[in-house]
């Protein structure tokens, strides 16, 4: 049984392409400032028209019931502001020369990776939708930490190539994440560095049911099951802008406890991510559909 990318309308992804196309065009002219701006206004403008616009709402009000809803808005307001920022900025990162990410990108924290990887058992690096985490990914490999990015095809095989060219520029390299546990384990053994993104939807079959900012959640238990099997550690990071660049944090590794279990590391997994969430909600996806369990599709009987 395996996820497989819903088929799409040619037409559509060819003029989902074209789109792309004017946007790097205007990338390659435009500084970093100017597009930020236009895709932050992009992307309130996609807020309030598209019906995703419900998803966010009712989103934030499950997990705000007591703030008021125009306080809610807020959040949602600028969440719709910052992913349009970093989804045009991102377009111009694919282009500029490595020494704009050292000048625009700062990273504290940079000796907790250090201090992992010295173990000799690999670290995998623990993130969210949240900030800019792609940004950090490249800078990572551009200081010399290379990582394996678990992710899920777009359903657009023209943008899913694209992405995939920037994502591995500076050396990073791609996991499917239909037979994710292979490829982490083979970057264990050689000491490697994988990201995982812990928070998008799981379906009920194999995940376990644990507390995500305040709410049963079915969650992916696969970070942890691998730990327990590696011996790897996890380093938490997350991003934020920094002026027209950005900053991000790579926090102390998260150990094993004694008696700990798969299901006690994926809540602390899950508390990880919730407090920086809840700490700057706007930073984070709320156009995802969290809560509603993922169907398992497969290729066949």
């Amino acid at each position: 049984m395996r996820y497989r990318v819903p088929k799409r309308d040619d037409h559509t992804n060819r003029r989902e392409y074209r789109l792309y196309q004017a946007a790097r065009a205007l990338g390659r002219v435009a500084p970093f400032w100017a597009l930020q701006r236009i895709g932050a206004a992009l992307g309130v403008l996609f807020l309030l028209v598209s019906k995703r616009r419900r998803t966010v709402l009712g989103n934030l009000k499950r997990v705000f019931p007591q703030r008021p809803r125009l306080v809610r808005l807020g959040i949602a307001l600028r969440c719709a502001a910052h992913f349009g920022r970093i989804s045009f900025d991102f377009i111009k990162w694919s282009q500029v020369a490595p020494e704009t990410l050292t000048r625009k990108v700062r990273c504290d924290g940079i000796e907790n990776l250090k201090a992992a990887l010295a173990q000799g058992r690999g670290c995998f690096v623990l993130s969210a939708h949240f900030g800019h985490w792609e940004v950090a990914s490249q800078w990572l490999a551009r200081a010399g930490f290379p990582q394996g990015m678990v992710y899920r095809p777009l359903e657009n095989p023209l943008m899913e190539a694209e992405l995939a060219q920037t994502r591995t520029r500076f050396g990073n390299w791609l996991i499917a994440k239909d037979g994710a546990g292979r490829g982490a384990i083979k970057a264990m053994r050689r000491s490697g560095v994988v990201d995982i993104l812990l928070d998008q939807k799981a379906d009920l079959e194999h995940s376990e049911i644990v507390s995500f900012l305040g709410i049963p959640t079915p969650t992916t238990p696969s970070l942890a099951k691998l730990v327990l099997a590696t011996g790897a550690a996890v380093v938490p990071l997350f991003s934020y802008p920094d002026g027209t660049g950005y900053r991000f944090r790579l926090d102390p590794p998260l150990g094993v406890e004694p008696g700990d279990t798969v299901v006690s590391l994926t809540q602390r997994y899950n508390d990880c991510v919730s407090r920086e969430i809840l700490a700057r909600p706007h930073l984070w996806f709320w156009f995802h559909d969290r809560w509603t369990p993922r169907k398992r599709r497969s290729t066949g009987p």
